[in-house]
This record gives C-alpha cells, structure tokens and sequence, in this order.
C-alpha cells in the first residue's frame, strides 16, 4: 500500500471555528493524519511516500488563479492589517451577485474567498494546502503510470474547495486536481465520495463537464453542512448534464438504514459510466462516533464500503477528506483501504 503525504500540513493549525451558537477548538487537528498513518503503517506492505508541494501552475487547472492568488499572500495581508496573534477569518458573507465585488480589505477579501467561519486563515495555511494538493498530484500521476493506487493523507481536506472560494477547513480541491490529472489525455474518471458532508467544491469544479461523473453519498444537506449544494436535483450542466450524482440520506441513516442503499446506486451509476480511473474522497465522519457527522456507520461498515469499491475493479486512488474522532478515523480508513485494495 502506497501511502503519499507532505508534512508541511503539521505548521497549520486554526485556534478557533464557528459553529452554531459559539466558537469552539478546530476539528481539523495536525493529528488526524498521524492517526490514519499509525494504523496503515501495520500493513506488511505499507510504503509511506514523502512528496513535494504542488505549484501555483499545477493549481491552476482546476481553480481561478485570483482565487490562488488570494491564498498565496491572505496571511501576509491578514498581519499587516490585524495581527499575527489573530487566524484570519472574516465576518460577514454574500452572496456573489448584483454584481459579485472583491472589496480591498483583507477581512473582506477572506469573506468573499472564503465561505464559513470554519476556514481561517493562519501562517502555515498556503504551505500546507500546497504540500496536500502535491501528495494528491504524484499519487495521480503513478496511478497513470502503473495502475496501482494509494492514498493520500491529506490535511488541510479540499472536496469544499470551489473554482474560486473555498471552505470547509477546504483551500485547494485535492481529490479534484487528482481526478483533472488522471483526465488528461481523454481518460473517464468517476469521482466517488463518502465524506459525510457534500462535496461541493468537486460538484463545483466538474459541474460542466461529462470526463468527469462526480458521486456524492452524505446527510440531507436540507439541515446539515454546507446546506445549499448537495439536493438530488443538481445533476450538471451542459456537457456535464447527467454527470453529477448526488445521494442525500437522513441523518441517523444506518448502513442497513440508507446508506447501503444509496452506495448501491453509486456503483451502478459508475458501473454505467465505465470509468479508466476512480478516486475515492475518504471522509470518515460518516463514523456514529464522528464529533462533526451525522450518520450513524459502524468501524465495520467501513469494509463493505471498501469491499463495494474493490468489486468495481477499476484502478483506483483514496484521498483522505473529513474525519474527527481521531480515537476511530485509522480504523476506519483502514478499513477501506484494505478490504477496496
């Protein structure tokens, strides 16, 4: 097993995050990846990979490049407005129309880029995201070239990061720069992701396009996060017409309650599709024990997810997305990895 990851990730870390009501401690700790490696690492065959950081360039295929550029310098205009005692984050957030305006002020700029108040802004921010978004890409590029696969540990996760916003404890889109990677050359990939929340930078990103079928399985987003992408009715546009799936369950969906069910109908819809490739955005906040999920899977079930994927037979790549309850997250993720291959 192929473990791809850049520890630049391990100098990011947000103080706090907004949820309803009050500000609590970020979920998105450096430790969630030392947890899911910990528990790989007992694999006899592991292979941990230290990659290097993506480039601006290399970002630029799937995000706006005033966006990137945003990132690049959000910190430095953060402390020289505010202070480096402070994480970045803004306070309030529009919609974009009439017309959509970046204003000047940094705390605005991180408002217009950036669409919670769970995705701030602190020093270690733009390396980390490189360092992710670098892991993903080489393991894309060996996927291409051997047919083997791996997963990336990736921290700060990116399936919320959009063309031009991001969110989500989300910068840059990860799984959607290694699916844009493995596209290259006129390869079909399907993107399928089990993170307990939509994934609606990947749905952004690939919205118009049919060399990329993007599978979502998370909570009813009706009353969970990120509340206004994720419905059924949102197929793609298009080109992309009828290449975006999205399978919404209860909250309290159980494997046996819902959520087999809608794995069920991913596999045929990617079975339909005929992908080359499929990446998997490993979100393990689908976990009952998850501080941030809403649907109620065992550590078992993680293995008939990944049993699911390996009946599928298509050379395939995993890139870590949520997952908080760093008692749970290794088993779990291993759980997939091994028994989907």
């Amino acid at each position: 097993m192929k473990i791809y990851k850049n520890d630049a990730h391990l100098a990011h870390q947000s103080r706090l995050e907004l949820v309803p009501g009050k500000f609590i401690p970020t979920l998105d700790v450096r430790e969630r990846t030392g947890a899911v490696l910990e528990i790989l690492q007992r694999v006899s065959d592991a292979e941990v990979i230290d990659c290097p950081p993506a480039t601006m360039q290399d970002l630029l295929c799937i995000h706006s490049r005033d966006y990137l550029d945003f990132l690049s310098c959000a910190w430095e205009q953060w402390v020289a407005a505010y202070s480096a005692d402070l994480d970045g984050v803004g306070f309030v957030w529009p919609h974009r129309n009439r017309p959509a305006r970046c204003p000047t002020a940094i705390e605005g700029k991180i408002a217009y880029y950036m669409f919670d108040g769970v995705s701030t802004i602190t020093p270690g921010m733009w390396a980390a995201t490189l360092g992710a978004a670098g892991a993903a890409l080489q393991a894309a590029n060996d996927l291409k070239r051997s047919g083997s696969g791996g997963i990336v540990l990736a921290r700060p996760p990116g399936h919320h990061a959009c063309k031009d916003m991001g969110g989500g404890t989300s910068y840059t889109n990860h799984t959607a720069l290694a699916a844009h990677t493995l596209s290259a050359g006129g390869a079909r990939v399907a993107v399928l992701d089990i993170d307990a929340h939509h994934g609606n930078g990947t749905q952004d990103i690939f919205w118009t396009r049919s060399d990329v079928l993007t599978i979502s399985i998370h909570t009813d987003p009706a009353v969970d996060y990120p509340y206004f992408s994720g419905y059924a009715d949102e197929i793609g546009e298009g080109s992309g017409e009828g290449f975006n799936l999205n399978l919404p369950v209860a909250p309290g969906s159980s494997w046996s309650s819902g959520y087999s069910q809608a794995l069920a109908a991913a596999t045929k819809k990617i079975r339909h599709f005929a992908p080359d490739y499929l990446v998997i955005a490993l979100g393990a906040d689908a976990h009952i024990n998850d501080p941030a999920g809403r649907i109620d899977l065992h550590t078992e079930d993680f293995k008939h997810i990944g049993q699911a994927i390996a009946e599928l037979d298509i050379p395939h790549m995993f890139v870590l997305e949520g997952g908080y309850g760093l008692d749970v997250i290794g088993e779990c993720v291993r759980n997939v990895v091994a028994a989907g291959g």
